[in-house]
């Protein structure tokens, strides 16, 4: 049979069509398979958990936040990601500013940053939380220490079950109708409160910052208590924001010697596993942002650092600024050498091979970015970057 030209086009049209359908379809199939359900009640939910021997994850988001579409983008649908979540949890995606249930569990849970991921037992207790953007790796790794934790009955049992808490008025208001707390008002409710650490008192307690001398106190003397009933995520910051308080009482120039015996006053206060990190926290709070002596901050961090790698991300931002000289960057690389290693996020190891090429450091700046290669390959992620800078390095 001979075709015209007619035929042949309708032919390719066909194909085409055929073709466009096909992708379609993927496409479809593709966006159905995810390990989130759809939630018809707290209630059913922790039911069906309980029945299926599995915990309760909840990815708590709104529309527009962008770390949470970096978790929808990039980690959630890792197959590997995929099938740890759906052979252990019963997992759900809740908008906090729009559901019902999400602004109940926003109260309930005191959440204030998002993404923050809840992890509960089918009996509706909170084993773990903990907040923002993280890589598969990282997040794999949180999501298994909850497992654990819940095969070891860990819990923290300052949260109750129930959604029918007795909060002071003002503590729901801060999230329904953006009352901020006002210090006076959570000063006389403590003042009349039988017991601070019960969930209705202890919730909108934490999450308040420094309140007065007495209460500052008290937090401190109880923070390992309260840790372990309400999650270390929760209540740091309140004692890390304490503590800077009582820093700028040190007086208006930096001085190492105060800033020393200040540590050594209040590192009773802390467990030696948490004294790692909440001394450069400090350090942070006085050198770099209180006194803005940068330099200091860096020469300090370089000498009692931790493996927070968090830190030299979002510090990194600032080293371009028209005010820093070669010498700020070469003690901001000091530091950051000692931190950065392979199992560092590919986002700090983007940043430490560029500044080793701009301190015309080839060897660092290939190996940090060889070790970005490897990680976005693991995680699924465009090469292209760590592939450019060891194209500069050749």
């Amino acid at each position: 049979m001979i075709l015209n030209k007619t035929d042949l086009k309708t032919m390719k049209i066909s194909k085409l069509y055929v073709l466009l359908l096909l992708m379609v379809v993927c496409l479809q199939v593709n966006a159905q398979e995810s390990q989130f359900v759809k939630v018809n009640s707290w209630k059913e939910l922790l039911a069906k958990a309980k029945k299926e021997n599995k915990l309760v994850f909840v990815d708590s988001y709104f529309v527009g936040c962008h770390p949470c579409k970096q978790m929808d983008d990039e980690v959630f649908p890792l197959p590997s990601v995929m099938t740890f979540m759906k052979e252990n949890f019963l997992n759900v995606k809740i908008d906090f500013m729009v559901e019902e249930l999400g602004k109940e569990l926003q109260v309930k849970y005191a959440v204030t940053g998002f993404p923050t991921f809840l992890i509960l037992n089918g009996e509706g207790y909170l084993i773990s939380r903990f907040s923002g953007y993280q890589e598969a790796d990282k997040f794999q790794e949180l999501l298994s220490e909850a497992v654990l934790k819940s095969n070891k009955k860990e819990l923290l049992s300052g949260f109750s079950t129930s959604m029918q808490v007795s909060y002071p008025d003002f503590y729901p208001a801060m999230f329904k109708a953006r009352h901020p707390m006002k210090t006076e008002a959570v000063v006389a409710h403590l003042d009349q409160s039988k017991d601070v650490l019960l969930e209705s008192d202890a919730i909108p307690f934490v999450i308040s910052k420094s309140i007065n001398k007495k209460w500052d106190d008290y937090f401190l003397k109880n923070y390992e208590l309260l840790e372990e009933k309400y999650g270390k995520e929760l209540i740091w910051g309140k004692r890390i924001a304490i503590m800077n308080l009582r820093l700028k009482a040190l007086g208006g120039t930096p001085d190492e010697a105060i800033f020393n015996a200040f540590l050594v006053e209040v590192k009773p206060l802390f467990s030696e596993k948490d004294w790692g990190y909440a001394r450069l926290d400090m350090a942070e709070a006085y050198y770099y942002n209180r006194h803005k002596d940068h330099k200091s901050f860096f020469r300090y961090a370089a000498q009692n650092y931790n493996d927070d790698d968090n830190k030299i991300r979002y510090l990194s931002m600032y080293l371009y600024g028209p005010n820093v000289d070669a010498e700020e960057k070469k003690l901001f690389v000091q530091w950051m050498k000692k931190v950065v290693n392979k199992d560092t996020s590919s986002s700090v190891l983007a940043t430490a091979a560029r500044l080793m090429l701009d301190q015309n450091d080839q060897q660092a700046a290939k190996k940090y970015a060889e070790w970005g290669l490897i990680k976005s390959r693991l995680l699924k992620k465009s090469t292209s970057y760590f592939e450019e800078i060891l194209a500069k390095g050749s």
